[in-house]
């Protein structure tokens, strides 16, 4: 009963996603044609570099969103792990060392958001809201109102290095979406995530436990923030104040426009590698071009409503069409029985 149910809400590509990759492609084929810098190597190492660290939070944001959820602190966290990678540097530990604490303290933060949405029922966007605002105070307290600056470049490799003549970044985003499209879609946990964002009391009545699943999304979105800590502090070596501040629009915007449901059910870390790239490739050709960086945020912006509002439409659509063919199985089951009985 469990497997059946739960493989059964494992989705395939959606016309969203497909769109979104579309998009892309014609985002990039546009940037190429108005600007001669946009296809050099250079410039594309430098929008996956910019990028790292946007796409690794997604990954954790799209299983949170596909639950049904959304995490509004991610920023905040990220900038408190990256204070403390920024302090153990400065002390000259040992990189594992800080690469172990970052991650530990990540997903200490992803487990606290887990256990306060589950224990108490403080709706996700509320709890988070809390978090994120108390996070913010902890980062201006910790660096007294100033930059952490010139830190060692340990892990500057991660983002700025170069293995067999290809970008390390290129090695990370793979190893981590092919991982985490695995856990997805071909574990148990993977599907329940699916099953607990597509209904809970089916989820509940088959044995799942959702509230260990949904700890489970938060602490692992707490994890990738911790590792994404480290990209962030490797690839600028210092930590400003304002550390974090757009990372958490940015990334649920990469998992909507990218596809997956905000209701829950319904996504993949696929789309949203693609939401990603998107808004990596659009915030560079504005740079490319001179435009004001508002425009971005107002193409992101208008694109994060229309997702939704066509997530909306289809859902709804889905939904009438689901109660039409039960009131017609009811009906010929009716239809059936009184045949049966005359």
């Amino acid at each position: 009963m469990k497997n059946f149910y739960t493989k059964r809400y494992i989705p395939k590509p959606s016309r969203r996603e497909y769109f979104t990759i579309f998009l892309l492609i014609t985002e990039i084929i546009i940037f190429s044609i108005v600007s001669k810098y946009f296809l050099t190597f250079k410039n594309l190492e430098t929008v996956l570099r910019n990028s790292t660290d946007l796409a690794v939070v997604s990954i954790g944001m799209t299983m949170v969103i596909l639950m049904g959820g959304i995490d509004l602190s991610v920023g905040s966290a990220l900038g408190v792990v990256a204070i403390f990678v920024g302090w153990m540097l400065q002390a000259n530990l040992n990189p594992i060392l800080i690469g172990i604490v970052a991650i530990f303290s990540g997903t200490v933060i992803g487990a606290i958001n887990g256990l306060l949405i589950t224990k108490t029922r403080i709706p996700a966007i509320i709890a988070t809201l809390g978090t994120s605002n108390i996070l913010r105070a902890l980062i201006f307290g910790m660096m007294g109102g100033n930059w952490l600056t010139g830190l060692p470049q340990v892990f500057t490799t991660l983002t700025k290095g170069i293995l067999l003549g290809i970008p390390i970044p290129v090695f990370i985003l793979t190893v981590f979406y092919v991982v985490f499209w695995f856990f997805l879609t071909y574990t148990s946990i993977g599907r329940h995530i699916y099953a607990v964002g597509n209904s809970s009391e089916a989820s509940l009545l088959s044995g799942i436990h959702i509230d260990r699943t949904r700890i489970l999304a938060f602490v692992l979105l707490g994890s990738l923030v911790g590792f994404s800590a480290l990209i962030y502090v490797g690839r600028l070596a210092s930590v400003e104040i304002t550390v974090g501040l757009y990372l958490p629009i940015s990334s649920i915007a990469a998992v909507i426009i990218g596809g997956t449901s905000i209701t829950g059910g319904k996504g993949s870390v696929v789309g949203t590698l693609a939401g990603v790239l998107f808004i990596a490739v659009l915030k560079n050709g504005i740079v490319l071009l001179g435009i004001s960086s508002l425009w971005e945020r107002a193409v992101v912006g208008m694109l994060i409503i229309v997702s939704v509002l066509v997530d909306l439409i289809f859902s709804r659509r889905a939904e009438k069409m689901r109660r039409e063919q039960l009131f017609f199985q009811r009906t010929q089951f009716l239809k059936q029985n009184i045949q049966e009985r005359t």
